[in-house]
């Protein structure tokens, strides 16, 4: 991440329309959120074990959206959690499923991580589509420590665990 990713950052992800599906971001977004996002992808990586990054453009080097095993787990569990989002004028490319696989196979391989888990807001369903198609299986739903933007309680939990030949 470059200090002059914050301007994009910032408005793909405080478009609502972004904002709506990931309740663990701020909105409205702010500089701020993203200078301290930034700063911690930063810090992540200079430790030598991120778990956040940016998703980027390979053509153009543009950040496009973010991904990670930090997320939120919903439900305060200890299992890693995978996140994602992109800025909307890149959904529907394929670029969500790339990163999502990415890191996936990044926690599994350098990271050691046994079993990896996500939700969803009840409806997203395109979201839901992409933790399909990367090989998370769907396994119930948990009981949220807070709603989704869109009030809902409950949620859709995802997991998928290292394949026993890694």
């Amino acid at each position: 991440m470059r200090d002059d990713d914050l301007a994009e950052l910032v408005a793909l992800i405080a478009n609502w329309e972004v904002a709506r599906w990931v309740s663990s971001v701020p909105h409205p977004y702010s500089e701020a959120d993203g200078r301290e996002w930034i700063a911690l992808v930063r810090q992540d990586h200079a430790n030598g074990r991120p778990r956040r990054f940016a998703i980027a453009l390979k053509e153009a080097d543009r950040v496009i959206g973010g991904v990670g095993l930090d997320g939120s787990t919903g439900d305060e569990s200890d299992e890693p959690s995978l996140g994602y989002w992109l800025g909307q004028s890149f959904w529907g490319n394929g670029y969500g499923r790339e990163a999502v696989a990415a890191v996936i196979d990044y926690g599994f391989q350098t990271l050691g991580i046994e079993t990896i888990r996500a939700y969803t807001d009840p409806s997203n369903a395109a979201s839901q589509k992409v933790l399909l198609h990367c090989g998370l299986m769907h396994v119930g739903e948990i009981e949220l420590t807070k709603p989704t933007r869109h009030g809902a309680r409950r949620a859709p939990l995802f997991r998928i665990s290292r394949p026993s030949q890694l």
